[in-house]
């Protein structure tokens, strides 16, 4: 059985506060059998259905939090990206629809947009399978992924200008002492294959909270959770002294 679904029971098991010993008494196994169970992942399905029963959570429901906690991450073809480079708007329009489960008038009513601009943008996302645009206007998400993966192109289009108002706005928190602003900057000497190595962790970091995102939303609801945004950037050859002695 997959790895993830057991990751995901392990999630549950936390949030409903069950403890290995009492769920081996309450499945008729040995503490030590349900964690040898657990550790080798070879669980039949009735057993995991068993399992699901005793913690309060339907055996479907649990491999919903394991599919979404393993997709994290989407990555837009080239005629999606054509249509958000044509009109920027659109990639922020698709954005806010996927943290809302595409509830557009949501979206509408939040920032005061007109319903035929709506329907427009929506009707354009449809047509690059993004979406589905159904009867009586209601969307089906066709992605539910908590990151986008885009071009440095298009970041420059639709990132830049957000991303100077969002550390401003962490500098002003920062400034406020609010615990919800953190920052760090540091500079490194490495070799080119450690700069791979020191993306790809970062990377690897950002996937794996992203995966913990999902299970925890589905875990917890949104409304019951922080909501966190970063932002991470790395340049070569970049000197604070260069910007400080600057007349």
């Amino acid at each position: 059985m997959r790895n993830d679904v057991f990751v995901a029971l392990k999630e549950v098991m936390k949030v409903r506060k069950v403890n290995y010993k009492d769920l081996a008494a309450r499945i008729d196994m040995s503490e030590s059998g349900l964690k040898k169970l657990m550790a080798s992942q070879d669980c039949s399905i009735s057993k995991l259905d068993q399992i699901c029963d005793v913690i309060n959570i339907d055996l479907g429901d649990l491999f919903a939090i394991a599919q979404n906690s393993k997709e994290s991450t989407l990555k837009i073809n080239d005629k999606q990206e054509a249509l958000f480079l044509k009109k920027p708007i659109i990639y922020h329009f698709f954005t806010e629809l996927l943290s809302v489960d595409g509830d557009w008038k949501k979206i509408a009513s939040k920032h005061r947009l007109d319903k035929n601009e709506c329907l427009s943008m929506l009707r354009d996302l449809d047509k690059v399978n993004l979406i589905e645009l159904g009867e009586k206007d209601r969307v089906k998400l066709l992605f539910k992924w908590s990151d986008i993966n885009i071009s440095a192109k298009l970041g420059a289009l639709v990132s830049f200008n957000i991303d100077r108002a969002f550390f401003k706005y962490a500098q002003d928190q920062f400034q406020m002492e609010q615990k919800t602003s953190h920052g760090s900057r540091g500079s490194f000497y490495l070799k080119k294959e450690s700069v791979l190595d020191y993306l790809k962790a970062l990377d690897d970091v950002q996937s794996e909270f992203a995966k913990r995102s999902k299970r925890e939303e589905l875990l917890y609801g949104k409304e019951n959770l922080e909501n966190i945004t970063f932002m991470t950037y790395m340049a070569s050859d970049f000197r604070a002294a260069d910007y400080v002695f600057t007349k």
